[in-house]
């Protein structure tokens, strides 16, 4: 039996809400849906940055770091 390391979550922060899969073990991740992507597509490169966030929130709960800034719940 495997024990799958991808985990779903829910993201929200301030005025910004998203959908992200995360991988613990590649610690790699795909955004599905956000409310800002729009934004930073245009804006700061054609896929959400490491620094985003949204995404140093999922890397902090998943990983265990620290306690992250935003709301994080597993789907």
């Amino acid at each position: 039996m495997m024990i799958s390391d991808t985990v779903k979550l829910s993201v929200s922060l301030k005025n910004t809400r998203a959908l992200v899969i995360f991988d613990k073990k590649t610690k790699s991740y795909r955004v599905v849906d956000c409310s800002r992507k729009s934004f930073c597509r245009v804006y700061v490169s054609k896929n959400c940055p490491p620094f985003c966030e949204i995404i140093v929130s999922v890397k902090d709960y998943a990983l265990k770091r620290r306690t992250p800034k935003a709301e994080v719940f597993e789907l």
